[in-house]
């Protein structure tokens, strides 16, 4: 089982973004990083350069060769960067981990406006919900709320009712909800669950890991009183939300 350092994506991010381009690395950079990684970890290594946005690093034993696959980019960093991954391959460095994932991510762009409608739509108006769901939580809610926007009729097997964005700093509702049919209480509870992510945010488990379903976040959104009726309601509606 290899090794593996990847970027952090919170899974309730959930508005997309067009990737920027990859810097151009050269065979001869990647090579050259290939023979310092070789050096400094004083044993065979084999460097497969990859343009993977999500995995960076990782590795495993091929036939007492060090097989590493890592982002191509980490060939522009220079000493510091080999130094990192030298760092963390042998020892799991925490803060070789930070400045590999903080390298990586330079080469991102800040991305395009979210999409989202107005939150008050036409049997609801979210920010009801945002202003009653409020001594639920810890602090004050200081994002945004909206609709999100999907084309109605669409072929479906799953459908992700609400969603948080920290970079955004932005709640979305899938508009299936708004509907007069749909009562207050799911709504609110909904709102209430991607209020929880924002405050609570994503915590690194010993492993390196990113989770957004905490134990914390589990026992406060079960201590909820609309949780179980919320959740039972969705269940039993699931057809008619998916064909939206």
């Amino acid at each position: 089982m290899p090794v593996q350092l990847a970027l952090p994506i919170a899974a309730a991010d959930a508005v997309p973004v067009a990737e920027p381009p990859l810097p151009r690395v050269s065979d001869e950079e990647l090579a050259l990083m290939h023979r310092q990684l070789g050096l400094r970890l004083g044993r065979p290594v084999n460097v497969v350069g990859t343009d993977n946005r999500r995995s960076l690093v990782s590795w495993r034993e091929v036939d007492g060769v060090l097989e590493v696959r890592l982002q191509r980019q980490f060939a522009l960093g220079g000493d510091r960067v080999v130094d990192a991954l030298v760092a963390f391959i042998k020892e799991r460095d925490r803060d070789a981990r930070r400045l590999l994932t903080e390298f990586a991510a330079s080469f991102t762009v800040p991305p395009p406006r979210p999409v989202f409608a107005h939150p008050a739509g036409k049997h609801h108006d979210l920010r009801d919900h945002v202003a009653r769901q409020a001594h639920h939580l810890s602090g004050r809610y200081g994002g945004r709320i909206g609709w999100s926007r999907g084309q109605r009729g669409q072929a479906r097997q799953r459908i992700r009712l609400g969603s948080w964005s920290s970079e955004h700093k932005l709640i979305r509702v899938h508009p299936a909800l708004d509907s007069a049919a749909v009562p207050d209480w799911v709504i609110g509870f909904v709102v209430f669950h991607e209020m929880l992510h924002a405050e609570l945010g994503v915590e690194d488990d010993p492993e390196g890991r990113r989770r957004v379903h905490t134990a914390e976040f589990r026992a406060r959104e079960q201590a909820h009183p609309d949780h179980s009726r919320a959740e039972s309601w969705i269940r039993e509606h699931i057809d008619h939300l998916l064909t939206w």
